[in-house]
C-alpha cells in the first residue's frame, strides 16, 4: 500500500468530519440531558484567545480556499 499526499489528504479530510459528528453528537445528548457538552471548553478557550482563534480561522480558511479552488 502507497500513501500519496491525496490518500493522506482524504484521511485528514475523513478524520476532522468525524470529529464534527461526534461533538454534535455529544452536543445532541448534553442537551436532552441538562449537562455541559465538550464544544463549551472550545469556546472558553476562543474567549481566551481571541486572536489566536482569529488567525487560526484565517488559515484554515486559506488552505480550504486553496484546496477547493477552481
Amino acid at each position: 500500500m502507497q500513501a500519496n499526499v491525496e490518500a493522506i489528504l482524504a484521511l485528514i479530510g475523513t478524520g476532522f468530519i468525524g470529529l464534527l459528528v461526534v461533538l454534535m453528537i455529544n452536543e445532541t445528548r448534553c442537551l436532552i440531558s441538562g449537562s455541559d457538552p465538550m464544544t463549551d471548553g472550545i469556546h472558553d478557550l476562543s474567549h481566551r484567545f481571541p486572536r489566536s482563534m482569529y488567525a487560526l480561522a484565517v488559515v484554515v480558511g486559506l488552505v480550504l480556499g486553496h484546496l477547493f479552488w477552481i
